[in-house]
């Protein structure tokens, strides 16, 4: 980066809160039609709580890491 004379600048999500009715209206389409899908990896059961936060530290999960009770 110093060599190329590179710089990064990140965001924070609350810098663009005007957009966000714009964002809300496009994902919920996106949500209804298919184009967008919500990817979860679902372990069943509380004995399964301890397991699936230790993969989900490992990176052994896709998505949201849900325990269902």
């Amino acid at each position: 980066m110093v060599g190329k004379r590179l710089s990064l600048r990140g965001f924070i999500v609350g810098d663009h809160a005007d957009l966000r009715p714009q964002f809300t209206e496009a994902v919920t389409g996106w949500l209804r039609s298919g184009e967008l899908t919500a990817r979860e990896t679902v372990r069943e059961g509380l004995d399964a709580a301890v397991p699936a936060f230790l993969d989900l530290l490992r990176g052994g999960n896709t998505g949201k890491m849900l325990v269902r009770l």
